[in-house]
C-alpha cells in the first residue's frame, strides 16, 4: 500500500507535508521572530530613565552632627550646584562623631568630605588607607597635607586639627578637591 494524498482540486495549490519545509520557509520565521525582540528591546530602552545622578538632602545628617559634635561642622558654603551631593551620613560611636557629604563633581568624578573627631591615623586609614604624603598646600590659612595612592579613595587633603580631623578625598582631580576644601566652612546650613 502506498502513501497517496487525495487528489488536489483543480486550480488548488499543492499541500506541503508537515516537516518538509523549506529552509527559506525557517529562515522567514526566524526573520519575523528577531524583528519582534528588536522591537520589544528598542521600546524598552526609549522606556527606561537615563541613569541620573540623584541629588541627596543633607540638611537632617548636618543638624545631627552639629548638635552632637564636639568640634565645628565644616560643610562648603557657595559651591557650585555643579557639585551634586549623593551621600550623606551621621555616625554616632561613644564620643566619636563623624560626618560625611559626597558629591559628583562638575567632571562626573566622585568627591568627598570627611570629618571626625576619631584617632587621626584611623580617620585617614579609613579614607586613604595605603597612601603616602606627595607635599602640603596652604588653603585659607590652613596646611593640608596631599596624600595619594590610598584606597578606597586615591588621593586626598587631610587637615589634622586640635578638635576634628577633616579629610576631602575621592578620584576627583586635585583641583576639584582643592575646590572642596576651599569651600569649606563651620556652618548652620548648607546652600
Amino acid at each position: 500500500m502506498t502513501d497517496q494524498q487525495p487528489p488536489a482540486s483543480p486550480g488548488a495549490a499543492p499541500r506541503k507535508r508537515r516537516g518538509l519545509e523549506s529552509m527559506g520557509d525557517m529562515v522567514r520565521s526566524m526573520l519575523v521572530v528577531v524583528a519582534i525582540v528588536l522591537v520589544i528591546f528598542v521600546v524598552q530602552i526609549r522606556n527606561d530613565p537615563p541613569s541620573a545622578v540623584r541629588r541627596v538632602p543633607v540638611a537632617a545628617s548636618l543638624q545631627q552632627a552639629r548638635v552632637q559634635a564636639p568640634y565645628d561642622v565644616a560643610g562648603p558654603v557657595g559651591l557650585p550646584r555643579t557639585w551634586r551631593a549623593t551621600s550623606v551620613r551621621f555616625a554616632k560611636a561613644g564620643p566619636v562623631v563623624t560626618w560625611h557629604i559626597g558629591y559628583v563633581t562638575p567632571r562626573e568624578d566622585y568627591a568627598a568630605l570627611e570629618q571626625s573627631n576619631g584617632p587621626e591615623h584611623k580617620v585617614v586609614i579609613q579614607t586613604v588607607a595605603g597612601s603616602h604624603e606627595v607635599g602640603r598646600i596652604d588653603i585659607g590659612g590652613a596646611t593640608w597635607h596631599k596624600m595619594a595612592g590610598g584606597s578606597p579613595e586615591p588621593r586626598a587633603l587631610v587637615l589634622y586639627g586640635s578638635a576634628a580631623t577633616t579629610i576631602v578625598a575621592g578620584r576627583a582631580s586635585w583641583a576639584e578637591l582643592r575646590t572642596l576644601a576651599t569651600a569649606l566652612r563651620p556652618v548652620l546650613t548648607l546652600d
